[in-house]
């Protein structure tokens, strides 16, 4: 483990005093902002009614949220998040959208500071490929659910990218990604096991499936690479690779160049896995 990096287990890493994902960045934060949950969590709302109560673990800047608290008003949801300055940026945009069956608090999944069967319904997107034990996560939304209480999950799972035409420097993003969040014991290509880590923390899982977020048009292809090119330039992570030796300043700088090339051709196509699972307690 390099100097710059602190490991405590399930907790966020830093590097040089930054969250290692880049989280406190508004350019990462941008990325998570425009998420909708009638198109991220569509599976998950025919499973809510109104008047449940509803924890959203790893809310980011509470966009998802916001649509969650729709769809339950006049519900109680509260948003967690371990990175304080997306729980800011989730506040402000609740007072902006005038949202009042909503709060927000700093709050790690592993370690839920709420009282057993607290909520009606819980949903976690793209928290647990970061955890190095989610069996633990996963046990404690358990914990926190009513009995006959709901969970929606996402979990990515980029294994096998669909790129083309092929390109090594968007290959090479992907893989030197995962790298780093094995480094730090999460994974990103995990999410085709979500239905078996579900059963052995007790739900009953009762919709699962696997999709792909499909990068079609041109302007679709060009906005996701310039996320992932963001991502490059912003998250402390890519600055460890380059510590521990993985890759130099200049290559990743050149990778991010092509990457944008890649993306300018015509019949450019991305597709990013990712399953999903809707669970609920006895």
């Amino acid at each position: 483990m390099a100097d710059g990096a602190t490991p405590q287990p399930n907790r966020p890493f830093e590097w040089q005093g930054r969250p290692i994902y880049g989280y406190d960045s508004p350019a990462v934060q941008n990325s998570y902002i425009a998420r909708e949950a009638a198109t991220v969590a569509d599976f998950f709302l025919p499973y809510l009614q109104s008047g449940t109560t509803l924890l959203d673990c790893g809310c980011g800047p509470g966009a998802l949220t916001l649509g969650l608290a729709q769809a339950v008003a006049p519900g109680q949801v509260v948003g967690i998040d371990l990175e304080p300055r997306m729980i800011e940026r989730a506040i402000a945009t609740a007072t902006e959208r005038q949202v009042d069956n909503v709060r927000f608090q700093i709050a790690n999944i592993c370690e839920l500071p709420f009282p057993d069967c607290s909520f009606g319904a819980l949903f976690t997107s793209a928290v647990l490929e970061h955890l190095s034990d989610p069996g633990k996560a996963l046990q404690e939304t358990y914990r926190v659910l009513k009995p006959g209480g709901y969970v929606g999950i996402i979990n990515t799972d980029w294994g096998e990218p669909l790129i083309s035409p092929p390109d090594d420097s968007m290959r090479q993003f992907f893989e030197l990604f995962e790298r780093g969040f094995k480094h730090h014991g999460g994974s990103l290509n995990r999410g085709r096991h979500l239905r078996q880590m579900m059963r052995q923390a007790g739900f009953s899982v009762i919709d699962f499936f696997a999709s792909f977020n499909n990068s079609i048009s041109p302007e679709a292809v060009q906005r996701a690479v310039a996320g992932y090119i963001a991502w490059m330039e912003n998250l402390p992570l890519f600055d460890e690779a380059i510590e521990l030796g993985w890759i130099d300043r200049p290559t990743l700088e050149r990778m991010g160049a092509n990457m944008r090339q890649w993306s300018e051709h015509p019949d450019a196509f991305l597709a990013l896995g990712s399953c999903r699972a809707v669970g609920r307690t006895a």
